[in-house]
């Protein structure tokens, strides 16, 4: 199962079939346009978390409905919409002057509590932050748009210069229309749609909330727990309902958790890593920043009847707020559980059929006008072409498609060409002609093995005599040996095999040994009698 397009090998049809829905794919098909070769997982996901992707190179977009201020959000001067427990405006930072009269500003929320401080107080809270042992950790959260990004920071201590990621983690899928726009759990409150790219997108919403709660939820004994600060960026009822909601990660109560007090971009890591930075370090502004951040509170001031007012009218208004936030969030989670419940009142049938097997179950349904281009929740929303295991039920499925070619629509079941009684006969010759082929081929084989063995027996045999003929016991021995593994002639093996006994005897005997020693000692002294005779 390979993929030209990222040039990879799948163990599994399934597997390749679940690499056609990743942004991986996406942005190597798109690459491959271009005429540019595909990047590796490991280079797409550094190229992901080093957010150097632009939006239209993913499936998200910065653009996406749930990136717009939602009821009771306040709205910065940049327009960007604020998280829960975010403070901005000119009250959102601190300013303080150092030894040389300089004033620089820190942000409020990095020092201490939500809550307003006292006049002593913000000296205090920067003296603690800036004398932190050990070095303090702290863990940004950011979610939107189908992107997620998670990452835990160790501060850099006093004379260091380096922020030190201790984990990090980034998930994107696919949930936002692309022409229609905002999410698909958002237009479901309102509509009922059925396409197939709707049934992706809700299986893709589930899969990211499982996995950013999964991811988290591993993080509270860990990261969560040594966290000084949590700051999270996640607007829309979607993305607080997944974070804060029942059974979240996170509780809004929580004076631990803050909200980030700027804009943020896509979710990345490089993203998180400039929160972090932008959070933990001082600022020296220009004199007119200052100028205007120091203005007399008199200058500015306002009858104490007039400022009661405005203050009940910003109570009321964030009770109203809270109230239409409460009950945003409260309509997502009811689609989202409609959604599902509708989704497994589908017939699954034959999703099942198909799953276990049943190719005569699986006609039978298909007759009985079971729809094959129907996706189940309960099937990871796959087609039944799709969960079948052998051979035989996909036939069950083409067969029936070449009898009623437009019933259905076979291209979105997954369902291959038909399959005609003519087809299946043909298939069939074929097949037994490859069989008759690998039979040819074996025993050609076989006999070509054979006929090299005869050659190696007859090798053997004729090096076996010849040893024969000698005295060598050990050369004797030895071709007797391979002799034996090659199954040469046993009346040649027989004859070796004595010729062994009577060396190897006469190599023992008292009287063979008396006899070699005479004939040696004979051999000498004619040798001597014919030097003294001078060699005639």
């Amino acid at each position: 199962h390979f993929c030209r397009v990222s040039n990879v090998q799948f163990d599994s049809a399934e597997a390749l079939r679940e690499h056609y829905h990743t942004d991986w794919y996406r942005y190597n098909l798109k690459r491959s346009v271009r005429g540019q070769p595909p990047t590796s997982e490991a280079e797409f996901d550094a190229l992901v978390e080093g957010g150097q992707l632009l939006d239209e190179e993913l499936s998200g977009s910065e653009s996406d409905d749930d990136e717009l201020p939602t009821v009771g959000e306040e709205v910065g001067d940049e327009g960007a919409s604020e998280s829960a427990g975010a403070k901005r405006g000119p009250h959102a930072r601190l300013v303080f002057s150092d030894a040389d009269g300089r004033h620089f500003m820190v942000w409020r929320q990095a020092l201490g509590p939500q809550a307003g401080l006292a006049a002593a107080e913000p000296c205090d809270s920067l003296r603690r932050f800036c004398t932190q042992r050990p070095a303090p950790i702290w863990v940004v959260v950011l979610c939107r748009g189908g992107h997620f990004a998670a990452a835990a920071f160790e501060l850099p201590s006093k004379g260091e210069d380096v922020l030190k990621p201790v984990a990090h983690r980034c998930f994107h899928r696919y949930v936002t229309r692309r022409k229609a726009g905002g999410r698909q759990s958002v237009a479901d409150a309102s509509k009922s749609i059925k396409s197939a790219g709707s049934s992706i997108r809700r299986h893709n919403e589930a899969m990211l909330a499982k996995e950013v709660r999964e991811l988290l939820m591993s993080w509270v004994p860990t990261y969560l727990k040594q966290a000084c600060m949590v700051w999270v960026h996640a607007p829309g009822p979607a993305n607080a309902a997944l974070l804060f909601g029942a059974n979240g990660p996170f509780q809004k109560s929580d004076p631990k958790v803050r909200g980030v007090p700027f804009t943020t971009a896509r979710p990345t890591l490089a993203e998180t890593s400039r929160v972090v930075v932008q959070l933990s370090r001082a600022e020296y502004p220009d004199e007119w920043e200052v100028a205007a951040l120091l203005r007399p509170a008199g200058d500015a001031a306002m009858p104490s009847n007039d400022a009661a007012r405005q203050a009940a009218a910003i109570a009321a208004a964030q009770e109203l707020a809270d109230s239409k936030r409460a009950a945003a969030e409260a309509a997502h989670q009811r689609a989202v559980v409609e959604a599902e419940a509708q989704a497994a009142l589908l017939p699954a049938e034959l999703h099942e059929a198909a799953e276990a097997g049943d190719a005569n179950l699986v006609l039978a349904l298909l007759k009985q006008s079971y729809d094959p281009a129907v996706r189940h929740v309960r099937f990871g929303f796959r087609v039944p072409y799709d969960l079948c295991k052998d051979r035989d039920t996909r036939t069950s499925f083409r067969k029936y498609r070449a009898e009623h070619p437009d019933q259905w629509d076979w291209q979105s079941a997954h369902v291959p060409s038909g399959l005609t009684e003519l087809d299946e006969t043909e298939r069939e010759e074929r097949e037994r002609q490859k069989a008759r082929e690998k039979k040819k081929k074996a025993e050609k084989a076989r006999k070509e093995r054979r006929k090299l063995e005869d050659a190696e027996r007859v090798a053997a045999t004729a090096a076996l005599l010849e040893a024969a003929s000698g005295s060598d016991i050990p050369r004797l021995a030895a071709s007797i040996e391979e002799a034996e593994e090659l199954g040469c002639d046993e009346a040649a093996l027989n004859q070796a095999r004595s010729k062994v006994e009577a060396l190897k005897f006469e190599a023992t005997d008292p009287l063979a040994i008396q006899r070699r020693e005479r004939e040696r000692r004979a051999a000498a002294a004619e040798a001597r009698m014919h030097a003294l005779n001078g060699g005639k």
